[in-house]
């Protein structure tokens, strides 16, 4: 049996999760830290920070909010969404097996009955998702062989998705009566057992991550703004004759 790789509740595997956590935290080392370096030198650590901080959060809520609502930043036709994109609506294979399917929904212990219905090829209102599906399918198969056998997927050698062919897909409708569900058959050409792929289509949240920094940097900037303006007024209490508070200095 093979099943899907997810991770924190993403179809993404964790090795890719975490290079791309790596890639951006260093990132934000490098650029945002040498920022740092040059306000502490000038304000000192604790209000350089501050200045930093609100400055960056600041920036932030425009950006994204240009991301999620254009702002006719582009002109009149500007499309929304122009931000790093969450998951798009897609075909989502839970498991593959050479024998019963997928748990995750009850209509699953009832393939090929009813209520399942086989895809038409020639119906037009059904041709977009049997070919998502289909691809996402060999897709999957393609890759999880290549796991198998410990083969990178750009090496001369790995298997492709066109050695797979896909013999028939049936639909159905989750529970909750809105989540499309699928189950293909598929076999690899050069021979092998007939693998069952159970799957979902899912939705998608194409503007998560713009509304998830929309909303962080709102937060960061309304914490770190009145800390900025009271470290400002003792700061001038100070450069007026006042006794230096303990967090002023150099870096």
């Amino acid at each position: 049996m093979m099943e899907a790789q997810h991770c924190l509740g993403f179809a993404v595997d964790c090795g890719t999760i975490a290079k791309g956590a790596g890639a951006v935290t260093m990132a934000f080392i490098l650029f945002v830290g040498s920022v740092y370096l040059v306000l502490s030198a000038v304000f000192g650590r604790w209000m350089g920070y501050l200045v930093l901080a609100v400055s960056f959060t600041g920036w932030m809520i425009i950006m994204s909010s240009l991301w999620l609502f254009g702002f006719w930043s582009q002109g009149l036709q500007t499309p929304t969404n122009l931000g790093p994109r969450g998951s798009e609506p897609a075909w989502v294979v839970l498991e593959a097996s050479t024998g019963p399917t997928s748990s995750k929904y009850r209509q699953f212990s009832s393939y090929p009955g009813g209520p399942w219905k086989l895809a038409n090829p020639n119906s037009t209102t059904q041709a977009a998702a049997l070919q998502q599906a289909s691809s996402e399918v060999q897709t999957f198969l393609s890759d999880q062989l290549n796991t198998e056998k410990h083969i990178a997927p750009t090496a001369p050698t790995a298997y492709t998705s066109l050695q797979f062919t896909v013999d028939d897909i049936a639909f159905a409708t989750a529970e909750d009566g809105k989540t499309p569900l699928a189950v293909a058959t598929a076999h690899f050409n050069g021979g092998g057992p007939l693998w069952v792929v159970s799957m979902y289509h899912d939705s998608g949240s194409v503007p998560r991550y713009s509304y998830m920094f929309l909303a962080g940097s709102i937060l960061l900037f309304a914490l770190h703004l009145p800390l900025l303006d009271r470290a400002e007024k003792r700061r001038k209490e100070f450069l007026t004759g006042g006794s230096a508070p303990a967090w002023y200095g150099p870096a």
